[in-house]
């Protein structure tokens, strides 16, 4: 009809993802995630080379291998992820990991006088691993809607804490408990807490520590390994035998090394969770100390482009998210080198990334993947 304008079709919006959004992937923290996952299945190899047990090499790497890809795929899926989303569903995700906490004590698998893990065949799912992402959700939600400032709702961040501890200890994981509360420290400072308020549940929280040794929720093995901690050669073929090992393990290994796959506490069979806790002696041993800094220097950059992240984040929460990652991987590295290097008890952590374990991976790449999700939806200023 004459005079009838006819509207040219409007274009279809391009969608957003992924080019723009994978650009804005921090690829160096992914490169050196990589790199640290290889690297760690390549020790897990020299590990287990000479294992005469049933679980051989080939199963340990190659189960090793498929946990790296699955949490490969499960980083993709967070980075993906509006992270905004987790935080608007951070009561359930709370709830969730109670409760599979709490089923533990019926379900669980009990190994070395421990329930920490669904069995599920070939593979065990330890959820307190997870326990460690979701408690970061869960304060960096809690700490953007209430000023951390006032004292009642540090009360009540804490107690978060202390109810996912509690279950962890009864398990018992005395060092995953602790851990917890390295990472609501972390993110409540952050948030804004008063230091008098810290100091004031410190004084309060003295009293409960004699509580625990009174009523024997310490068990005597944990309070044992206080002891080999300051004389390990007090039981030396007993509690102090994986410390002593330990030890020598690092001093043998000199500046360079003794040769990938050839180290005599390691491929001698002296060294205990060689493939687990005790991977870095593993390293120290064969690699040397030029190795093992190697090692520390890539997961220090690691921590330290988290940490980086919380700079650039679009909002308060996504920067609790970035200190709350960070330091529950700082705090995990420190904790796991210095139980090698007789600074600390023995405690059962992992090294981050390196050792053995898929639900550790899983945890940590979900972990990063949490914090690649506040990345891509970062303010626009340059992260290189």
């Amino acid at each position: 009809m004459a005079g009838t304008a006819i509207s040219a079709p409007r274009a279809r919006r391009t969608p957003r993802l992924p080019w723009r959004r994978v650009r804005a992937i921090d690829w160096p923290l992914v490169v050196a995630v990589a790199l640290a996952m290889l690297a760690g299945t390549l020790m897990i190899y020299s590990a287990t080379l000479r294992m005469e047990a049933a679980t051989t090499w080939d199963d340990l790497v190659v189960k090793q291998a498929v946990f790296a890809a699955m949490s490969t795929a499960i980083l993709l899926l967070m980075t993906l992820t509006e992270y905004r989303v987790l935080l608007a569903l951070w009561v359930w995700l709370y709830a969730g990991v109670v409760v599979g906490l709490l089923a533990l004590f019926s379900l669980g698998q009990v190994l070395g006088g421990a329930q920490r893990w669904y069995d599920l065949g070939r593979v065990a799912v330890q959820p307190s691993e997870f326990s460690k992402v979701v408690l970061v959700i869960c304060l960096a939600a809690y700490f953007e809607r209430h000023d951390v400032r006032q004292l009642r709702h540090v009360v009540i961040s804490l107690g978060l804490v202390a109810l996912l501890a509690f279950l962890v200890v009864l398990q018992p994981n005395l060092s995953t408990a602790i851990l917890l509360g390295v990472i609501w420290l972390g993110m409540a400072f952050a948030a804004g807490m008063r230091p008098l308020h810290f100091s004031l549940l410190a004084l309060l929280g003295a009293p409960t520590l004699f509580i625990a040794l009174k009523t024997n929720l310490l068990r005597d093995y944990q309070l044992e390994r206080v002891r080999v901690m300051l004389d390990p050669t007090f039981d030396a073929s007993g509690s102090g035998y994986q410390s002593i090992q330990s030890l020598i393990a690092v001093g043998n290994g000199g500046l360079w090394g003794r040769g990938f796959a050839s180290g005599m506490q390691t491929q001698g069979g002296w060294l205990p969770l060689m493939y687990t806790d005790n991977i870095f002696a593993l390293i120290s041993e064969e690699l040397g100390f030029v190795g093992g800094l190697a090692f520390l220097l890539l997961l220090g950059f690691i921590v330290w482009r988290v940490f980086r992240a919380a700079s650039v984040a679009q909002d308060f929460a996504g920067s609790l998210i970035a200190i709350g990652v960070g330091t529950y991987l700082l705090a995990q590295t420190f904790v796991n080198i210095g139980v090698v290097l007789q600074l600390l008890p023995v405690t059962g952590i992992s090294l981050p990334l390196i050792s053995y374990g898929g639900s550790s991976v899983l945890a940590v790449l979900t972990a990063i993947g949490l914090v690649q999700s506040v990345l891509v939806r970062r303010k626009p200023l340059e992260f290189a």
